[in-house]
């Protein structure tokens, strides 16, 4: 029973560290989390982004929590000046589980941007990292601490495991984009992630993360109102043996448009959409862009067998991304 138990544990942290890559639903307002391509692509030149998600709140009492702090700065290259160099910095950090498993994962995403003509760019980028995991050991209870009426953690417990371990990581992607004449632009790109497969040393098992792949795909759709914006997304996951699908649509309108001239008057935009993650949830949002914030909500509700459990409150995140320019321009304040 002892020796069932200890594999048991085992194979419960394997398969948490397996799903343990980011997963949230406003992924598309930091894609740069998945690829690193797509680091400092936008209109704007700076960046800083912060999100929280608070999922499973109904099961257990250490529901998951997700923390993300990122920011990308846009660098001109001085010798080709429709080119340019993005670098950032993403920091994720998520805890979940009655032994406070723990994932805290650190980049530098870093990219070059190639304008192959007035309407294409493609950028390609690789992202250096540091990765750790780890889980509070006096927390964990075993059989032959149970006596009867309680756990009593006085008792010399099963022989233990490695409580954490960290590693290097590394990954990459590239990032392209094409703007039709009407100023609609399609998107799309492909990340790779965990490209070393680094070892888990929870334990003398010698897992491996396993290395995922990520292909998104989007556009920015200006109606013939002009005050309203249609902004289908899809992206594909693929870790290991697992893969996900999220897809859906968000309507942005246009309450206030920006000055194109001296970029004082910020564009006020109020958007929502729907979204579905195959075969889990029911994803919605609603969000708003002001004098350079934007700011948003989504909640997930679930749709799975899992929401017997959870009684359909899958998850809920709040995210706050602030837009700056080096200096004002007469580029129009776009939103993307």
């Amino acid at each position: 029973m002892k020796n069932l138990i200890l594999f048991i544990f085992i194979l419960s942290v394997s398969q948490l560290i397996a799903q343990q890559d980011k997963s949230v639903s406003m992924w598309s307002q930091s894609p740069m989390m998945y690829n690193s391509g797509a680091v400092a692509t936008g209109e704007e030149d700076m960046t800083f982004f912060t999100n929280f998600r608070y999922q499973w709140f109904t099961i257990g009492n250490q529901p998951m929590r997700t923390n993300i702090l990122n920011a990308s700065f846009k660098i001109p290259d001085g010798f080709l000046g429709s080119n340019n160099f993005g670098i950032g910095i993403n920091a994720v950090n998520d805890q979940t589980g009655d032994v406070g498993l723990m994932t805290t994962a650190v980049s530098v995403p870093i990219n070059y941007t190639i304008a192959l003509d007035r309407r294409n760019k493609l950028s390609v980028g690789i992202s250096p990292g540091f990765y750790q995991q780890g889980y509070n050991a006096s927390l964990q209870t075993w059989e032959n601490q149970w006596t009867g009426n309680g756990f009593n953690s006085g008792i010399s417990s099963e022989p233990s495991l490695n409580d954490s371990y960290a590693t290097i990581d590394i990954s990459t992607g590239v990032f392209f984009q094409h703007t039709l004449r009407n100023k609609t632009s399609i998107y799309g790109g492909v990340g790779l992630n965990h490209l070393t497969k680094q070892k888990v040393n929870f334990s003398f098992a010698g897992d491996r993360l396993y290395m995922q792949t990520v292909i998104h795909a989007g556009a920015n759709i200006f109606t013939r109102k002009r005050d309203l914006r249609i902004q289908p997304q899809l992206m594909y996951f693929r870790t290991g043996p697992g893969s996900n699908l999220i897809g859906g649509i968000s309507l942005e309108h246009i309450l206030k448009e920006g000055s194109a001239i001296t970029n004082i008057n910020k564009t006020v935009t109020v958007n929502y959409g729907f979204y579905y993650r195959y075969r889990d949830a029911l994803v919605t949002t609603f969000g708003f862009k002001f004098k350079g914030f934007r700011m948003g909500v989504a909640f997930d509700a679930n749709l799975s067998y899992f929401n017997q459990a959870t009684n359909s409150l899958g998850g809920f995140e709040i995210y706050l991304k602030t837009l700056h320019l080096y200096k004002k321009s007469n580029k129009r304040d776009k939103i993307l």
